[in-house]
């Protein structure tokens, strides 16, 4: 398990969402790194925290700590960029959605409920849209 002195907040949270999203295929993609860079603002030593941190913390572990730290908006915060990290290699693959489904259900919050941001992601990253 992670140091005692690993206290899971806000900022980790964030960080380690995307971390656990990038690295369900079992690598993180070039594009997935640099969404979760730009994402923690950059900060190292936050994605270095977040590194050990998933690593030692099993997934289910995660989704019960994390959703009684966040508040809805919080939560929603995380969830779009979770989305938005999932499609940022250009494809969605079938366990990336079911990771995706389960931070769903642990951040108790319906996918009819954000359905629109979800679209407005996915036009974002389609960019095949034009030629890319």
């Amino acid at each position: 398990m992670v140091e005692e002195s690993t206290k899971l907040d806000t900022r980790l949270i964030m960080a380690a969402s995307l971390i656990y999203m990038s690295s369900i295929d079992g690598t993180i993609a070039q594009q997935e790194w640099g969404q979760l860079k730009t994402v923690v603002g950059g900060d190292d030593e936050l994605l270095e925290t977040a590194l050990d941190f998933v690593r030692d913390t099993p997934l289910d572990i995660f989704l019960k700590q994390a959703p009684s730290l966040l508040n809805d908006d919080q939560k929603l915060c995380v969830l779009l960029n979770t989305y938005d990290s999932l499609l940022s290699d250009g494809t969605s693959e079938p366990e990336e959605l079911e990771l995706f489904d389960k931070f769903l259900e642990a951040f108790n919050v319906k996918k009819e409920d954000i359905s629109s941001h979800m679209e407005v992601i996915f036009i974002k990253n389609n960019t095949k849209l034009l030629g890319i």
